[in-house]
C-alpha cells in the first residue's frame, strides 16, 4: 500500500457558509456572556454583610 498525496478524499468537506458561521459565532458568544452574567450574579457577595460581626453565641452556651 502506498501513501500517494495526490489521491483526493472521496468525502469532502463542504466549506461553512458566511452568514451560518456568523450564526453560529454570535450564538457563542451570547451564551458564553450569558453564563459569565449567571456566574457573577451567583456568586456576587453582598459588601454590606461582609462587614457584619459575626452573630453572638447563645446565652445558654457554655464557656470555658
Amino acid at each position: 500500500m502506498s501513501a500517494d498525496s495526490s489521491v483526493t478524499p472521496t468525502a469532502a468537506v463542504a466549506p461553512v457558509p458566511e452568514r451560518a458561521a456568523a450564526a453560529i459565532l454570535g450564538t457563542m458568544v451570547s451564551l458564553i456572556l450569558l453564563l459569565m452574567a449567571i456566574l457573577v450574579q451567583t456568586t456576587w457577595g453582598d459588601p454590606v454583610s461582609a462587614t457584619e460581626n459575626p452573630p453572638a453565641p447563645p446565652a445558654g452556651y457554655a464557656q470555658r
